[in-house]
């Protein structure tokens, strides 16, 4: 059996940066061991399968793995597939915003899809579910895990997570993001408080996030740009903030500590003290194509 696949660069519009995804379009005829293998050969952050929907005006139901498992929701891999689904025609695309859903393990996911000149330029997704939030473990654990100084690490660690959970930690300097180096053994203690990934960031300005992600848990060391943990960090933000009703925007900033810049467009709206919604979304470009021997 010969398949179909695409590479693209998401969270991007310049080819070999971004974060790489392997996107295998026609995936009906494939069981979860085999994509899982395919995953493993493609050695990616994730690699997606694009099945039909169970809900026939849904777009398509998709499954995401990491080379080591099966993930219900993530970020790049659902920008990147709405895009290459858009190029390909193999989803309606009318020129200006339009809307889209994939049916994930997390549930449906609405992506908004961005036309321009008969083109994909932008896609983002809206968090399947609401952010949800448990405690964090203690700072000098944290430090240990990260190669850092527990004076490196602000107040205000917190697990949060919208279908993936990471372990978001700020950091009191764009110099001390750049010093971490992830301790495998250490960062094993993260099953302590259920996240997968750590997703450090330092905070630039209001509207500006710089960030890098850990995720042994995930099957990964770092990863050049997450989405899912974008949300989960964005959902985290905006929760804190004291405003009742608002809404937020960041640009989110990954990737470059690895040489794969990576540039995110995070939002959040708040109602009534509650966080109601998060999305993140971004440029893709396909730089590759092939053909499966399966």
């Amino acid at each position: 059996m010969k398949l179909q696949y695409l590479i693209a660069d998401v969270f991007t519009d310049q080819p070999f940066t971004g974060n790489p995804l392997a996107v295998v379009p026609h995936a009906s005829d494939l069981d979860a061991a085999i994509m899982q293998k395919i995953a493993a050969e493609m050695n990616l952050s994730e690699t997606i399968f694009v099945l039909p929907p169970e809900i026939p005006t849904n777009a398509a139901r998709v499954r995401i793995f990491t080379p080591a498992r099966e993930l219900p929701f993530a970020g790049h891999p659902t920008v990147g597939c709405a895009i290459v689904l858009a190029t390909l025609g193999l989803v309606p695309a009318p020129e200006g915003d339009s809307r889209i859903v994939l049916e994930e393990g997390v549930g449906p996911v609405g992506v908004r899809l961005t036309i321009r000149d008969g083109q994909p330029v932008f896609a983002e997704l809206s968090a399947a579910i609401v952010p949800t939030f448990l405690p964090a473990i203690e700072n000098a654990t944290i430090a240990t895990m990260l190669t850092l100084m527990e004076t490196d690490i602000l107040p205000g660690s917190e697990v949060a997570s919208c279908g993936n959970p990471f372990l978001c930690v700020p950091l009191s300097s764009r110099e001390a993001l750049t010093r971490c180096v992830p301790n495998p053994v250490a960062m094993s203690r993260l099953d302590r408080c259920g996240a997968r990934g750590i997703y450090a960031y330092w905070q630039a300005d209001v509207g500006r996030l710089h960030a890098r992600m850990f995720g042994f848990g995930l099957g990964l060391v770092e990863d050049p740009a997450t989405g899912s943990a974008a949300v989960a960090l964005g959902g985290l933000l905006a929760a804190r903030a004291p405003a009742p009703d608002a809404s937020f925007m960041w640009e989110v900033l990954q990737g470059k500590d690895l040489g794969r810049p990576s540039r995110l467009q995070l939002s959040a709206d708040k109602a009534g003290g509650q966080v109601t919604a998060v999305r993140v979304g971004g440029a893709a470009v396909i730089v590759a194509e092939g053909t499966l021997n399966i």
